[in-house]
């Protein structure tokens, strides 16, 4: 698969985007593409509902695991 990092996801819904930052996910060694694991995709995912839910436009924060 590839090296351990961290790295920045952006995830857009209609008019929220929420930018996530320091975010351990596996990168590919070849295209430099980044997988997140199932925990850590749901955490993601529950940041960004979080976001749309408050009526945030745009959102910057660093990941905290549950």
């Amino acid at each position: 698969m590839g090296n351990a990092c961290l790295t920045t996801v952006t995830l857009e819904r209609v008019n929220t985007t929420v930018v996530i930052k320091h975010v351990l996910a596996q990168v590919c060694d070849n295209c430099g593409e980044a997988h997140l694991d199932d925990t850590t995709t749901r955490r993601v995912m529950e940041i960004a509902e979080a976001a749309v839910a408050a009526g945030a436009v745009v959102q910057v924060q660093e990941y905290v695991a549950a």
